[in-house]
């Protein structure tokens, strides 16, 4: 293996197969979002320009000296009605402050204005346009239509909409979804008598319906609840499609797209599968996988910026590398009177100690992004399941632990108390610590064959409980074409309405049967050396347990089917992420994914380990590069970058994780930094 200096990577990569960027993003865009207004505007251009900055951010503002300076700008903020945030806020605070009081009254849930809402509509598409035929001359690097935008606040639960006019359409697209009225009423277990009777469960109902189906030891059904959720999902996807429309009247050059945006949720409208069909552009919170499943749903070369805080220049520029890696093309950076780069209130506009600390960090990064541009990104054929029904089921599950404050369940709280969210976390981190790379890939994809399409070798299943009938169909064609399938728990026991069924459906492929189809909140099987069985009414029914708990359960069932195999992972992966931040820790859920991926045709594509002792190095993520010379690797170290968020979940510091170590790779020794990777070129 031939090993390059980062230094020599900018004079060296060759031209792969990128897709053509749009306007300005061959280059590393790095733009200023700064509060307050500058003394001297020309100079205040000027001393962003010094320090490397590319462009700011337009809220209503004169771009015209931007564009006489050639610098860059994007507009912001462009529909208000998008969130309900600053002067829009206390519309919401409203809503939520006189619905969530006893008796919950339905007319509170009328969101102001409705996104179905025909006088909407009729007013947001001079408004946009307006602001396009304004800027559109000027060459904007980009249009965005609403920062941290939502149906209601974030993703905090809120039931909007049950606006007259979001009804009849919701009523419409239960049409399309159910065929009959017949059908609607058994799956929801109703007994309408027209359409126009048709009307959802708000989340204090269902969770009525729920307490009751528990005390009679009853099967819950969530899918009143559960598909009004969905497709106010789709209102969002549609409107923000719909407005990107307008903007592309007149101006089809500028990418149109949206900041701020949410962990995937039920609530706010955040499926991400739905969302990365309508947007030219994303600024991600980077918040339970978001950046990597944004990564893997939109097209290759997407505009994706991510915001740089705080004044910690080594976390900074670890992070802007890592995002880089995954495919970032630029950043923002947050600048307000706490954290300035530049005194814009001084005449003088002196250049502050941040931004003196941040200027090497932005132009080592400009320096080394055109040349990354142009390759390809290769993985390893693995795919993670992105779950839509399954994140409505599992906050319905979460919130049981609330009982009657589940209102109160903030989009703050949600990021780090939802289990469903640290068990993808552990599914992504296991494969990154392996040196491998994966997609997510949707519920929508799966049910059209992408498995096989895409030549998929292996499907991870994290604690997908709620998926129709058609995914259950093409996973197990999948299985028989030669794939294998991992899951761990209470996989497709629901269907994708979030109705409780019998039995799993694909319990069979997998060839384990069940006592109950119930939710669980954690293991309860015993244990296993570091492992822990998840759900003791488990067994095998067709399948091989290989391995069993303490208590005599079985925690890993395999099965074989045509050319593939299944295994069950009856074992808890709630605790993998914040395993594997403390040192000797994990390496037993590791190993086991090593031996079952191996098993399914996969393994690393290089064998990392500490020079010192041989020992496999934790933490390490390595990305996977095609060029016209060749495969270029980075490998860097792979730390929680919000474990200050998560330590009120036990998480620990990075300290164990963000230390420097000489590795050896191949016959080569190097030394791996924290903050950069190492990049090199591989052999043939």
């Amino acid at each position: 293996m031939r090993v390059l200096l980062l230094a020599a990577l900018f004079a060296t990569l060759a031209q792969g197969q990128p897709p053509v960027p749009a306007r300005g993003w061959d280059q590393y865009q790095v733009i200023m979002w700064s509060t307050g207004s500058a003394a001297d505007h020309a100079k205040w251009i000027d001393r962003l320009s010094e320090i490397g900055l590319t462009g700011e951010e337009c809220t209503s503002c004169n771009a015209a000296p931007y564009a006489k300076a050639g610098f860059g700008f994007y507009v912001e903020n462009m529909v208000q009605e998008l969130a309900f945030l600053h002067n829009r806020e206390p519309l919401y605070q409203s809503d939520w402050n006189a619905y969530t009081k006893p008796p919950h009254d339905k007319r509170y849930l009328l969101r102001k204005p409705s996104l179905n809402d025909p006088a909407f509509w009729r007013s947001a598409k001079p408004g946009v346009q307006a602001l396009v035929r304004r800027y559109s001359g000027l060459r904007p690097f980009l249009y965005q239509l609403r920062d941290e935008l939502s149906l209601g606040s974030y993703a905090s639960p809120m039931d909007y909409d049950f606006d007259p006019n979001a009804l009849a359409e919701f009523r419409k697209w239960l049409r399309g979804v159910y065929g009959s009225l017949d059908a609607l009423n058994k799956e929801w277990e109703t007994g309408f008598q027209s359409w126009e009777d048709v009307q959802p469960l708000d989340t204090y109902e269902i969770k009525d319906r729920e307490r009751a189906a528990l005390k009679n030891q009853a099967r819950e059904n969530y899918a009143s609840w559960a598909d009004h959720r969905e497709f106010m999902d789709v209102t969002m996807a549609e409107s923000l499609k719909r407005l990107r429309g307008y903007v592309r009247e007149i101006d089809p050059e500028t990418p149109v797209g949206i900041e701020g945006t949410q962990m995937p949720s039920a609530w706010g409208g955040f499926d991400l599968w739905r969302l990365s069909h309508v947007v030219d552009w994303v600024e991600p919170y980077d918040i339970a996988g978001a950046r990597d499943i944004w990564r893997s749903f939109l097209p290759g070369g997407t505009t994706v910026l991510n915001t740089v805080f705080g004044d910690d220049y080594a976390h900074i520029r670890q992070r802007l590398w890592s995002l880089l890696l995954q495919g970032n093309r630029g950043a923002l950076i947050w600048d307000d009177d706490k954290s300035r780069m530049i005194l814009k209130n001084d005449p003088a506009m002196p250049v502050t100690e941040r931004g003196r600390g941040l200027a090497p960090v932005i132009q080592e990064l400009r320096r080394a992004a055109p040349r990354i541009f142009k390759m390809r990104r290769l993985d390893d054929r693995i795919a993670i399941h992105y779950s839509q029904a399954s994140i409505r089921a599992h906050w319905m599950f979460d919130s049981r632990q609330d009982g009657a404050s589940w209102p109160r369940r903030f989009s703050s709280f949600e990021a780090t108390h939802s289990a469903l969210a640290r068990v993808r976390d552990s599914f992504m981190r296991v494969v990154e610590d392996l040196g491998l790379e994966y997609n997510f890939v949707s519920y929508e994809q799966i049910e059209k064959g992408g498995l096989l399409h895409d030549g998929y070798k292996v499907l991870l299943l994290p604690q997908s409980v709620a998926m129709s009938a058609e995914e259950c169909r093409r996973i197990e064609e999948f299985v028989r074409a030669g794939g294998t399938v991992i899951a761990d728990n209470m996989t497709a026991t629901m269907d994708a309405h979030g109705r409780r069924l019998p039995r799993g459906q694909l319990d069979e492929l997998f060839g384990v049967q069940r006592k109950s189809t119930g939710w669980r909140a954690g293991p309860a099987g015993g244990s296993s050396g570091e492992l822990r069985a998840f759900d003791p009414d488990v067994s095998a029914a067709g399948g091989y347990a290989q391995r069993r708990s303490d208590s005599g359960v079985p925690m890993i069932i395999l099965n074989h089917v045509g050319k593939g195999q299944t295994v069950y992972l009856n074992i808890d992966m709630h605790e993998y992420g914040k395993l594997r931040l403390e040192p000797g820790q994990g390496g037993a859920i590791r190993d086991l994914f090593a031996a079952l991926l191996r098993e399914g045709g996969v393994t690393p594509p290089l064998r990392i380990v500490d020079a010192r002792d041989g020992q496999p190095v934790p933490c390490v993520r390595v990305w996977r590069f095609a060029a016209d010379d060749g495969t270029w690797f980075a490998v860097m170290r792979n730390p929680e970058f919000n474990a200050k968020a998560l330590q009120e979940v036990g998480y620990p510091d990075n300290s164990g994780v963000d230390v420097p170590v000489r590795v050896r790779i191949g016959s080569k020794e190097m030394d791996l930094e924290p903050s950069r990777p190492l990049i090199f070129k591989g052999t043939d």
